[in-house]
């Protein structure tokens, strides 16, 4: 009886990898779909506009504090209550493209804490703090 020695090109991917690269699939998949349907809802008039897109071209190229008053625009987290809008819809999904690292290190940070992965833990909880921090711009990296 012979052993069959391993394909050397054959490759093997843990279960980490495969739940983190589903998440990524899932969330670009997601993002992606309310980015189009607020832009397409936003152009085709299907949606209401936050800001008119006949106005949009002449506020474009302001400085961001003209820009906030001119289109009465908040700042921060402010834009979530206009999300009925189709221009602020395309803006949730890119938000939500932005979070996919995020959601994929929520899955690993659980999964490596039920196997008592503690090294692979703690990486994911310092990558998890510093997407956080970044985010919230709480690292000064601002201008």
């Amino acid at each position: 009886m012979t052993e069959t020695q391993p394909d050397p090109l054959e490759l093997r991917v843990d279960p980490e990898q495969l739940g983190y690269a589903q998440v990524v699939v899932w969330g670009n998949g997601l993002g992606l779909a309310v980015m189009l349907v607020g832009f397409i809802g936003y152009l085709g008039g299907w949606l209401p506009a936050g800001i008119p897109l006949e106005t949009l071209l002449e506020v474009w190229s302001l400085p961001l504090p003209e820009f906030l008053v001119q289109t009465q625009s908040s700042t921060g987290w402010g834009w979530l209550q206009y999300l009925e809008n189709g221009d602020t819809l395309a803006l949730l999904g890119i938000a939500l493209l932005g979070g996919v690292t995020l959601a994929g290190y929520l899955l690993l940070f659980v999964r490596f804490l039920g196997e008592r992965k503690w090294g692979q833990w703690g990486m994911v909880v310092v990558e998890i703090v510093l997407v956080v921090l970044v985010a919230a711009n709480w690292l000064g990296a601002g201008h």
